[in-house]
C-alpha cells in the first residue's frame, strides 16, 4: 500500500486546483509494481505543476476535526520535511533536511500548533521533548510528537 509521502503529492495536487481533501488516497495502493522512487518523482512533479496553478498558494486547508487552517502549501511542506525525517531516521540517514525547508518549516509552525489544537485535528501527537542542541529538524520533529 502506498504511505503518505507518495499519496500525499496526488492528495495535494487536487487540494492545490481548488478541489475537497480525499482522504481515500491514503487508503490505495499508490504504487503497485512500480518502483516507490519513481512514483514519488512522478508525483513531485505533479504537485509542483499544480502549485503554479491560479491561486493555490492562497488557499487554506480544510482540517479533518473540522474548520479551515494554514494555507495549503504550508501544510504539504511540513509534511514533506516531516516524512522525509521520519524516512531517513528509519533507514539509519543523515535526517537534518534541506536547510531551506527546514529553515521555512520552522518559522511557519515550531511554536505554533499547541498540543490542544493536535486533539481537534488528529494529524499530530503532543509535542516530545529534544535537547536545546539537537538539530533544528530533529527539535521540530519533536515538536510534532517524534521522538528523538
Amino acid at each position: 500500500m502506498g504511505h503518505s509521502p507518495v499519496a500525499g503529492n496526488p492528495y495535494y495536487v487536487t487540494l492545490a486546483r481548488g478541489g475537497g481533501p480525499d482522504f481515500s488516497l491514503f487508503a490505495q495502493d499508490q504504487i503497485g509494481d512500480q518502483q516507490p522512487g519513481d512514483v514519488y518523482a512522478k508525483g513531485a512533479t505533479d504537485v509542483l505543476a499544480a502549485w503554479q496553478t491560479k491561486g493555490a498558494l492562497q488557499r487554506q486547508m480544510p482540517l479533518p476535526g473540522g474548520g479551515m487552517g494554514p494555507r495549503i502549501a504550508d501544510l504539504h511542506l511540513l509534511e514533506a520535511v516531516l516524512h522525509g525525517w521520519d524516512l531517513a531516521t528509519a533507514t539509519g540517514q543523515d535526517r537534518t533536511g534541506d536547510p531551506d525547508a527546514v529553515k521555512a518549516a520552522m518559522a511557519g509552525w515550531y511554536g505554533n500548533f499547541p498540543d490542544e489544537a493536535r486533539v481537534r485535528t488528529g494529524m499530530f501527537g503532543p509535542s516530545k521533548p529534544a535537547p536545546d542542541d539537537a538539530p533544528e529538524l530533529d527539535r521540530l520533529a519533536a515538536y510534532f510528537g517524534r521522538a528523538i
